[in-house]
């Protein structure tokens, strides 16, 4: 069911993927986004990487540009319109947000106004806290950016044709965060899936915080792997098959059900984690620290609601 409101405000090809350096980094690489065609010769996806801090879809529509995620910063995102300049005239029209983490949706503000923004329902919710929120940490070196938040919102599923390209929405439950939106070209046979799937880490990184649940994501990887489609895009890292997605699902059922049978035996996280041969993070280091699955699993086993 798509909800509308007022604005406020096949392919197994490796993306190269460029850190977003820390303001004072003395060795700050030169900000370069890259913009290369997921499906050559038609050549109407692309996919934006490198200083973006995240894969962003790029669609190339009958009259304008449809987008799926934008930049880490306001920055980044010029970059990326800047490659988008190059490759057709055609205006920036949609935005498709698949979760709201700052990676995906501080792009936002610097794309021309009044453009339609989609997202999930509880993503917009989890914007709306994040613009209200306190400025955590150091100061920003400039003014906070004004991110627009989505003006049609989505429940679980929808299908339109947004500029005669066909899509297809899917929020199965809580899995990376509260309002996960996977996006499907059925004519391309392509998903988006933002970071429900990821290459950074092995297992799926959940946000408690944001009311995530690694239960949601084995339901919404479920999901995801019914879709008609032989080409997923990660929210981050190289593109998967969907024999890669269907391998990733079952080590993820394997790993928690491993958990939960040591939690009812009476482990401990510690132990568990011994028993299971992780270590624990070298501190310092780059970049938000998250819990792991672990982590995240034992807390959803031993937490009494």
């Amino acid at each position: 069911m798509l909800r509308r409101s007022l604005p406020i405000g096949a392919v197994a090809i490796s993306i190269p993927m460029v850190a977003v350096a820390f303001a004072g980094s003395a060795q700050a690489p030169t900000p370069h986004v890259s913009v290369v065609p997921l499906n050559p010769p038609q050549d109407t996806i692309y996919i934006a990487s490198g200083s973006t801090g995240s894969n962003n879809g790029i669609i190339i529509g009958k009259t304008g540009v449809i987008l799926i995620d934008t930049g880490v910063s306001t920055a980044a995102e010029q970059l990326e319109l800047d490659e988008i300049a190059k490759i057709t005239s055609k205006p920036i029209t949609t935005a498709i947000i698949t979760h709201s983490d700052a990676d995906h949706v501080t792009g936002l503000a610097v794309l021309p106004p009044l453009i339609t923004i989609i997202a999930q329902e509880n993503c917009k919710k989890e914007m709306e806290a994040a613009a209200n929120a306190p400025l955590r940490g150091a100061a920003p070196s400039g003014p906070r950016p004004q991110i627009p938040l989505p003006t049609n919102t989505i429940d679980t599923k929808a299908a339109m044709t947004i500029d005669g390209v066909r899509f297809e929405f899917l929020h199965v439950a809580p899995a990376h965060t509260s309002g996960d939106l996977m996006t499907y070209l059925p004519d391309e046979k392509t998903v988006f899936t933002g970071d429900i799937i990821a290459d950074n880490t092995p297992y799926p990184i959940i946000h408690l915080e944001k009311n995530g649940s690694s239960e949601g994501w084995i339901e919404s990887v479920t999901g995801l792997v019914k879709f008609d489609a032989n080409t997923f895009v990660p929210g981050h890292g190289a593109v998967h098959t969907k024999a890669e997605i269907e391998q990733r699902l079952a080590s993820v059922k394997e790993r928690r059900a491993e958990i939960q049978s040591l939690v009812l035996q009476g482990k401990s996280l510690d132990e568990i984690k011994q028993q299971l041969g992780e270590t624990t993070p070298a501190a310092g280091g780059r970049g938000p620290r998250f819990p792991s699955f672990t982590d995240v699993v034992y807390r959803e086993l031993t937490t009494k609601n």
